[in-house]
């Protein structure tokens, strides 16, 4: 009888362990699809910042031939240029 027990005790912890094995498996499978979905967000993310980054510089350049172009026309409103060839109206 004692040889039943000791079977009955191994067979029941083995099926507890397959059971928790089972779960431990379930659990690491949903933790990679997390690691992998973050991943792909992150990669998104970097995409994303090396575009605005890429129009951030293309409206800096576009600012500054804004305002290269307003300095000119501000200069030449100093300089009395109203735009004509100096002929007056008639």
């Amino acid at each position: 009888m004692d040889q039943e027990r000791t079977m009955r005790f191994i067979l029941e912890n083995l099926a507890a362990v397959t059971a928790s094995q089972q779960k431990a498996d379930v659990q690491i499978k949903g933790i990679q699809k997390l690691v992998l979905t973050g991943m792909k967000l992150i990669v998104r993310l970097e995409k994303g910042q090396l575009e605005l980054q890429t129009e951030l510089k293309a409206l800096a350049a576009a600012q500054k031939r804004t305002d290269q172009k307003f300095g000119r026309w501000l200069d030449s409103l100093k300089n009395g240029s109203n735009g004509q060839s100096g002929h007056k109206k008639r």
